[in-house]
């Protein structure tokens, strides 16, 4: 997959995941599976993305794999939405810090 069209997929991703995200929070009915369909469209792009990582740097791949399983929070947070736990805001709270101190380590 090209780094455009991943670029392109992690945007609508996030924006479907946001918007399940704030619908969750205003308590109404589709907003789980909004947030799973966004967190699965995230989950595959960090997956095929580890598995492309052909960097001879181990410290590019660890981080490559670590996003991915960082990326795994979004699905925990999906199921919490489905059980109707407010421990997703945690999950998705582990999500982003994660996600922010991994953008600043690979590049």
């Amino acid at each position: 997959m090209s780094d455009k069209n991943s670029r392109l997929f992690l945007l609508i991703g996030g924006t479907i995941t946001i918007v399940g995200a704030v619908a969750q929070l205003f308590d109404l009915g589709p907003a789980a599976f909004i947030f799973s369909a966004g967190a699965l469209v995230i989950i595959v792009l960090q997956f095929i993305q580890a598995l492309n990582d052909k960097s001879d740097d181990l410290r590019q791949k660890r981080l490559s794999r670590l996003g991915f399983m960082v990326s795994l929070f979004l699905g925990l947070a999906a199921y919490l939405m489905f059980t109707h736990s407010n421990l997703w805001v945690v999950a998705i709270l582990v999500y982003a810090l994660t996600t922010l101190f991994l953008s600043f380590r690979t590049r």
